[in-house]
């Protein structure tokens, strides 16, 4: 059996490879896998060829108006802008990299996908068309970020970021018990314009600013040399991983031209990018709850990126080997494998629970005095938080103690969420339909509160304060 992870920063085509066959593979896990091929979903339409994978992307900045890197994404039966005798749609482009990749082997293996998060129920319909057409047979489908995650015990709640070419891709997967435990894929967050190609985009102005202001040279001054730069641009990131400065050569007639550049100078021209990420897995959070984050070798092969990531609040992360998506979707062959008649993406794996030491809001102890919140405080007004719920949202008749808020509130519920002082720990309860969030991170169920913490309630809702009185001895009031 084969696996293509359909990712069109680097399609990769495996094969999984019994660790007594090879020694030298990697050892994580009971079997790993041989790397058949791989290729970025890159194309360049010419009226006798199409072009596709790495001798596509070593001409792309060449010629510009010839080259694709949307197709995988923008996958249709649509006419082309700008057609080719060979490939009038994206669909088109996409068989022709899906055929290149899969030619050696139609002959004798059927295959699984493994296909990133965001394609429509149409396109995966294409999608298994395109394979059929190359003569292979399509055996399964699962979703990538759950089959990477597969190969190993799953906590309750792990996140998965990816980079493709023109955005991140985060998915959310959670432990769900009952008859059929296992992990499941529950949500997905897409950040256009924040993906491989536009971190390279911001890398290769800032080496240009650098080699312009200490050479007068500009390596973007014609595409012959930009495209050299692009090339070589993947060899220097490497290098930082281990250094923290690359030497970058350049040639240029017959001059030879060289500067050097710290890996912090890479870092801050990303920094904008990076942000966004950050606050993509931050908004993902789940309020009172750690981050296990698992991120792909593309997340890991950006200078700094890990580290920022890392730097979250209560993060554990992970950087996952190369073709994990293609391990676990061979090593769960059986849960994802139908008949050729009733395929389905599957979303959900058989995966063991992990243990774990991490503490729900039920278990947490108790908030430090100097740290538990005594009111909270909306529009100048402050309520006392005690052993009796304080009931908050738009309509509370009947509620013993409540805090009304505006009826005109976007977002918030009649009964949005309760606080309460409960066991040394200040909680909010949150009954919404559109969230309460905590420091911006969801509310799920209920989590513990402390002194300076900001409660947003809805969409955009509104936002309290959580804060403490003292007496004038400075003991907080009871």
């Amino acid at each position: 059996m084969l696996c293509l992870e359909l990712i069109d920063a680097g399609l990769l085509l495996a094969q999984r490879m019994d660790k007594s066959m090879d020694q030298s593979m990697d050892q994580s896990s009971g079997d790993t896998i041989e790397i058949l091929g791989d290729a970025p979903g890159f194309a360049i339409l010419e009226d006798g060829m199409t072009l596709t994978g790495k001798q596509a992307a070593q001409r792309a900045k060449l010629k510009p108006l010839l080259a694709h890197s949307t197709f995988w994404r923008g996958l249709s039966t649509e006419p082309l802008a700008r057609p080719s005798r060979l490939a009038r749609t994206t669909a088109d482009i996409a068989y022709a990299q899906a055929a290149a990749l899969l030619e050696p082997h139609k002959s004798t293996h059927a295959l699984l996908l493994a296909i990133p998060a965001g394609y429509s129920r149409e396109q995966l319909g294409l999608l298994l068309g395109i394979i059929k057409e190359t003569g292979i047979t399509v055996a399964g489908l699962v979703d990538a970020a759950l089959a990477a995650c597969s190969n190993e015990p799953a906590a309750a709640r792990v996140l998965h970021l990816d980079l493709e070419l023109h955005q991140a891709l985060l998915s959310v997967l959670e432990y769900v018990g009952g008859d059929k435990p296992g992990l499941r894929r529950s949500r997905y967050e897409i950040l256009a314009r924040h993906g491989v190609l536009s971190l390279q985009q911001a890398w290769m102005q800032m080496i240009a600013e650098n080699f312009i202001r200490k050479t007068r040279f500009d390596p973007l001054h014609d595409a012959n040399m930009e495209q050299r730069l692009a090339d070589q641009l993947p060899a220097w990131l490497e290098d930082l991983r281990e250094k923290s400065s690359v030497t970058l050569q350049m040639q240029f007639n017959d001059r030879p031209l060289q500067i050097e550049l710290e890996r912090e100078q890479f870092i801050d021209a990303a920094d904008k990018h990076y942000a966004a990420l950050l606050k993509l897995v931050q908004d993902a959070r789940v309020a009172g709850m750690p981050i296990e984050l698992r991120v792909s070798q593309r997340v890991a092969a950006m200078p700094g990126l890990v580290e920022r990531l890392s730097s979250l609040r209560d993060c554990e992360l992970r950087v996952l080997t190369q073709g994990a998506a293609a391990l676990g979707a061979l090593n769960h062959e059986s849960a994802i494998a139908r008949p050729a008649d009733s395929l389905a993406l599957v979303y959900q794996l058989p995966v063991p629970r992990a243990e774990t030491s991490a503490m729900t809001s039920a278990g947490l102890a108790a908030t430090p005095p100097q740290l538990r919140p005594t009111h909270v405080l909306f529009q100048g007004r402050a309520w006392t938080i005690s052993d009796q719920p304080l009931a908050i949202g738009w309509s509370l008749e009947g509620k013993a103690r409540a805090l009304a808020l505006p009826s005109s509130s976007p977002g918030v519920s009649r009964s949005h969420c309760t606080l309460i002082r409960r066991n040394g720990s200040v909680v909010v309860e949150d009954h919404s339909t559109y969230g309460s969030f905590v420091n911006e991170e969801r509310v799920v169920g209920s989590t513990p509160l402390t002194v300076g913490d900001r409660l947003r309630l809805g969409a955009p809702g509104v936002t309290l304060d959580l804060i403490q009185l003292v007496n004038d001895d400075g003991a907080p009031q009871d």
